[in-house]
């Protein structure tokens, strides 16, 4: 996958690289699209999945 990076000023340090859109185009497909359990192998990679995203709320 090519990434696109874009060059934007920043406050203080002047031209930065900004890394673009990384997702894939499309729709999710299938029963299971989009729900996160499914793609969590086990209890312990759901939890950090968890606590991970706690950190944004």
């Amino acid at each position: 996958m090519e990434y696109k990076i874009e060059k934007k000023e920043a406050p203080d340090r002047g031209m930065v690289d900004v890394l673009g859109p990384t997702y894939e185009k499309g729709k999710p497909e299938g029963e299971n699209a989009g729900s996160w359990r499914y793609k969590l192998r086990d209890r312990g990679e759901k939890l950090r999945y968890i606590k991970a995203g706690e950190r944004y709320w």
